[in-house]
């Protein structure tokens, strides 16, 4: 027994020293390095592979953070740290110094470094095969620009970015590499840290939401981001880039980083920005006061004056009156007591040329406008955060015109232990606009109204115009009472009346990246966001578009005069939850493989209620019935036409999943497939699969290359080829009821509203898809002093929704099908040059150039009657496709417009001159096919200069600026008429102000050398010119048609910063100030007010900016 015992000991003595032997051995063996891998600006490298030189088939990668912990197996005496675009790193090991150690790894290529956030991971523009671009703060940071869509306007190739409006708040029409649609919703999706931004909101009418598009910007959700809290803006440009977006891919995405706090002592930053806008001048081509007065007398002279005589004994006469001249010669309205008196007449008519009423002095102004931002951030290593807080206060050109935004942005980053980090984010934003309300659009008014016309009376009081709304009243139109007794004054209107929109928004989200077991994480997110908009639009009973705003039964009265209230208010929630897996591994030297996989489910709910309410009182904010002269049950009916309520629930399920390859520091392989299915669409048709595949080709890292071209820094040859999608939210599967307005039918004691059904219900009805395949080559020569980027790209998009006709026996004369196709193929070209790089010199330039061609490829149009001016979808032509005829003078012998006849023109009789298809011709698009943007960038020690602009060439636009008298507003039954070519031909178009220059027209004895044609009566028919001349407006309309290319310098920024030396003596981190000149410069061949903004509309302003940035 004892033996027993002593050999139980023996053995376990043995055993007990034979596992610590394995240990000490095991400790030998291997070794726990850990740190962290960052780049020289401190940035971590995400993905850096990490392996033993030694043992070359054991690694591990970093992680988001650049972090890593890595066990060295026994022997190793170095590792190496590589990264795709990186110089590799050797770390010795010593011992006693493996843990929290730091790498810091240099990029071979500054034109590779660029962070690339997709929205679902964060990687380098070497790693991916799409086309992407990325704008960072610094290109826009001294910008005085408080939009963030404005931000990218000529920066990007093949982004084509333009206003719509000046008006402050509004957002700006961005277009992706061509139109992908025929709805013209071709915006592209935005994404702000992760969380896709698009609106579901249903479409309102003008009717209800009289805001001039200021709703747009608000439901987009990206109203409430102010430019200061953004980090960098990246572009997804194509299906290789962009496919992981699935279905609301088509027409690019466009990624949004907001900044985040850091490691650190706490950071507080000031930006502060004052901005002058100038307004819009009087410059163009007008007559004033003196010159119209004396046109119009010639007119009287010319076609009126005989007929009147005539008419004071034969009262079935017919003269035209236009103008003021041709009320006081025929003693109408208030001049009734100047009739015959020519002495009297013509002693009104001389005092009249001294009112030179300057309009656009009187509606615009010089616009003062701030922004204010203050952020502070901070952290350690378990914890960093963001909280900013921004104002923007900015007053519109037009009179009574502000827009107000408040927004708050917060981010923390959390990591409570090293496999777990947790980042929260909230922006929240208040907007503010307010725009003065009037049926008659002042940018308009300023353009037409005739300047001999009084802004107010001696007394102060607001002056009658005697000319804009009289046309139609003494040309056969007197028996309708179509003016109050206090006449009509846009000044009166302008300060009476108003529209005002209010939006709270704000978005809440959290991600969580778990680390589950390395390589394998987990990345998961959830937000939810909310949009609260409400607009009153107020009209006081004293103007006029009260008084034409009252019930049908009050038209005509001149006494009952009330005003009203309309208002609307939209809900807006969504939300957004996804989760994937992703897996990061390098095995042994060469091989990286970086996979994740996951889902998501998204929807939104939007609710709009509307009313009007009339007699509303702005005192109180009460509003009762009015008086009304008709039945009280007949005012009812009216008014219940004038509430209602709008709804919508929109549902989406994803499944996405991406696979990246890098081979060593030379090929790069990406591949994505995402399936998308929405409520949105028919139930035979709710899924959608998309994909994407690419490879890249790093040139410049082979050793033949480097030889062969030994300035070379980097190339690149990349080629992808994907499926993306869209929804077309301009259409419904659902069958649609609409309301009809008062019209009811009756069954017995009850009423029934009686209805149509505009669109059938169609389970066929699906996504859009958009094919896409690219191919770019990018280089670098002289250490990236030059950079090239090139790229040709091909997309198809098919299943457009189109309205197609379809048979009578349905009950509907068409239906929305997916049955068109659309084709964008182009070139794009970027080059950056570091031109001058000394120790206090600097000098570089960049460029980039579009060009988009775009085709219809398949179309079918409700109508089969042809072609005409209002067809812009045309097969074989582009989107945009402007069809008329070709000007070829003015005939001496007719004084009418002439154009040239078609190759193929059928004349068999004189008639046949009148046909419009023997003159319709293709003569270019709406859309430039050119597009692009400059840069220019000098520096001096602590002074900097830079220039940036932007070009759109090739389009073409009916210049707007349309006659808003013209015969169409008189009537004289009974009367014969003779078709008027043109406005320029319309003698009731004078009755409002004119060119200059329209006195160089042709007449009996003025037949060549003229600009314009005769002028005529409509109801004169002596000529009959219909029957012999082009007649129709879809021909005739190419002589307003306009070529509105341009060239615009945007930014002249002067920014001084303080020396480091005079910083630190302040006790600051930096301060800077900047000076800037904005839009002041355009270079264009068209002669109206705006060429990116064509017609008598809210042109861009030309501003100067100042501004100062401290950092504590």
């Amino acid at each position: 027994m004892n033996e027993l015992l002593s050999k139980l000991q023996r053995c376990g003595i043995v055993w007990i020293a034979a596992v610590l032997l394995t240990q000490m051995t095991a400790a030998a063996q291997s070794v726990l390095l850990t740190g962290k891998v960052v780049d020289t600006d401190g940035a971590p490298v995400i993905g850096a592979g990490i392996i033993s030189m030694q043992k070359k088939t054991t690694g591990t990668t970093s992680d988001l953070d650049g972090k890593f912990s890595f066990k060295v197996p026994d022997g190793t005496e170095s590792v190496l740290f590589s990264s795709v675009g990186m110089k590799d790193v050797v770390y010795k090991i010593v011992p006693g110094k493996t843990d929290g150690i730091t790498v810091v790894m240099e990029w071979e290529s500054t034109q590779l470094d660029q962070v690339v956030v997709t929205g679902y991971a964060q990687t380098t523009v070497k790693r991916i095969t799409g086309s992407v671009a990325v704008i960072n703060s610094d290109k826009f940071e001294a910008k005085a620009i408080s939009s963030v869509d404005a931000l990218m306007q000529g920066e990007v190739a093949g982004v084509a970015v333009s206003a719509t409006s000046g008006q402050p708040g509004t957002q700006s029409r961005i277009r992706i590499r061509g139109a992908n649609n025929l709805s013209g919703t071709s915006q592209p999706l935005w994404v702000v840290d992760g969380v896709p931004m698009q609106s579901d909101s249903p479409s309102l009418s003008s009717e209800q939401l009289a805001t001039g598009g200021f709703d747009d910007i608000f439901v987009n959700g990206i109203g409430n981001i102010n430019p200061n809290d953004i980090e960098s803006i990246t572009i997804l440009k194509d299906a290789a880039a962009a496919a992981i977006y699935g279905s609301r891919a088509a027409n690019g995405v466009i990624v949004v980083t907001t900044k985040k706090g850091e490691a650190g002592r706490m950071r507080i930053n000031y930006n502060n920005t004052f901005t002058l806008s100038i307004k819009p001048q009087r410059t163009l081509n007008l007559m004033n006061s003196a010159e119209k007065l004396a046109w119009e007398d010639e007119l009287w002279n010319e076609f009126s004056a005989s007929k009147y005589e005539e008419s004071l004994t034969d009262n079935t006469v017919v003269y035209p009156v236009v103008g003021i001249v041709g009320q006081i010669r025929a003693g109408l309205g208030g001049f009734t007591k100047l009739k015959g008196d020519t002495a009297a007449q013509d002693a009104y008519i001389a005092s009249l040329r001294e009112n030179d009423t300057n309009w656009y002095n009187l509606l615009f102004r010089n616009a003062f406008s701030q922004g204010h931002h203050l952020s502070l951030s901070g952290g350690s290593d378990k914890s960093t955060y963001y909280v900013a807080l921004g104002v923007n206060d900015e007053d519109g050109m037009l009179i009574h015109n502000s827009y107000r935004r408040y927004n708050v942005n917060s981010k923390m980053t959390l990591k409570p232990v090293d496999w777990v980090r947790i980042d929260i984010g909230m922006e929240a934003a208040r907007q503010e606009s307010r725009m003065p309300y009037s049926s008659v659009d002042p940018f308009n008014y300023a353009y037409f109204s005739n300047p001999y016309e009084k802004a107010y009376n001696d007394d102060g009081s607001y002056a009658a115009d005697n000319t804009w709304f009289t046309l139609g009243y003494y040309n056969g139109r007197g028996v309708e009472q179509v003016m109050p007794k206090n006449g009509f004054s846009l000044l009166r209107e302008l300060d009476s009346n108003y529209s005002s929109t209010k939006n709270t928004n704000g978005t809440f989200r959290t991600q969580v990246d778990l680390k589950i077991l390395e390589p394998l994480h987990f990345v998961g997110l959830a937000s939810y966001s909310f949009a609260n908009n409400s607009t009153d639009k107020v009209v006081d009973k004293d103007t006029y578009t009260a008084f034409r705003d009252r019930l049908g039964s009050d038209d005509r009265s001149q006494t009952n005069l009330y005003g009203s209230i309309s208002q609307n208010r939209t809900d807006r929630n969504s939300y957004v939850v996804r989760g994937h897996f992703a897996f990061n591994k390098t095995f042994g030297e060469l091989h990286t493989v970086n996979v994740l996989a996951g889902a998501e489910v998204r929807g939104s709910d939007a609710n709009t209620i509307f009313t009007k309410r009339y007699n509303y009182d702005p005192k109180t904010g009460t509003t009762s019935l009015p008086s009304v002269s008709g039945p009280q049950d007949e005012w009812v009916r009216q008014v219940e036409k004038l509430n209602g309520e709008y709804f919508s629930k929109t549902r989406y399920a994803s499944f996405y999943a991406s696979a990246d390859y890098y081979l060593g520091k030379t090929i790069v392989l990406n591949a994505s497939f995402r399936t998308d299915g929405s409520s949105n669409f028919g139930s035979n048709r709710q899924f959608n699969p998309t994909w994407s595949a690419g490879a890249a080709w790093h040139l410049g890292e082979e050793e033949w290359i480097r030889k062969a071209i030994p300035n070379l820094s980097h190339a690149t040859l990349r080629a992808a080829y994907g499926f993306t999608g869209d929804v077309n939210t301009s259409t419904s599967h659902l069958l649609v009821m609409q309301y009809l307005q008062q019209q009811y039918r009756y069954f017995g004691d009850e009423t029934f509203n009686l209805g149509t059904i505009p669109s059938a219900p169609n389970p066929d009805l699906g996504w859009e898809k958009t094919q896409d395949a690219k191919v770019g080559l990018d280089f670098g020569l002289w250490k990236d002093r030059l950079t090239v980027n090139t790229e040709y790209y091909y997309r198809l998009s098919t299943d457009v929704v189109t309205s197609s006709p379809v048979q009578s026996t349905t009950g509907f004369t068409y239906v929305y099908f997916n049955a068109a196709d659309i084709m964008n193929n182009g070139v794009e070209v970027t080059v950056n040059g570091k031109l001058l790089q000394k120790k206090d010199w600097t000098l570089g330039a960049a460029v980039n150039f579009a060009y988009n061609f775009n085709k219809v490829l398949k179309y079918k149009p409700v109508s089969q009657s042809g072609i005409t001016s209002k067809d812009r979808y045309v097969e074989g032509y582009p989107t945009g496709a402007i069809f008329s005829g070709k000007y070829s003078g003015i005939a001496s012998d007719t004084g009418l417009y002439q154009f040239r006849l078609r190759p193929d023109a059928q004349i068999a009789t004189a008639t046949d001159l009148n046909k419009p298809d023997n003159y319709r011709y293709f003569l270019g698009t709406t859309i430039a096919p050119y597009t692009g943007g400059f840069n220019l960038s000098a520096s001096w020690k602590q002074l900097k200069l830079s220039v940036s602009g932007m070009f759109s060439l090739g389009s073409k636009t009916y210049e707007k600026m349309r006659y808003p008298a013209s015969y169409s507003n008189t009537s004289h039954s009974g009367v014969s008429t003779e078709t008027v070519q043109s406005q320029f031909s319309d003698l009731y178009g004078n009755h409002l102000n004119v060119e200059k220059d329209r006195t160089n027209r042709w007449t009996p004895s003025h037949t060549t050398g003229v600009k314009y044609p005769r002028v005529y009566d409509y109801y004169d028919a002596r000529y009959n010119f219909s029957s012999y001349n082009p007649m129709d407006y879809s021909i005739i309309d190419a002589v307003y048609l306009k070529n509105n290319s341009y060239v615009r310098i945007k930014s002249i920024i002067l920014t001084y910063s303080l020396p480091s030396e005079a910083v630190k003596k302040l006790r600051m981190r930096g301060l800077s100030f900047n000076i800037s000149m904005n839009n002041f410069f355009t270079f264009t061949g068209y002669d109206g007010m705006d060429p990116e903004i064509p017609g008598a509309t809210y042109p861009t302003t030309r501003s100067v900016s100042g501004g100062i940035n401290v950092e504590f």
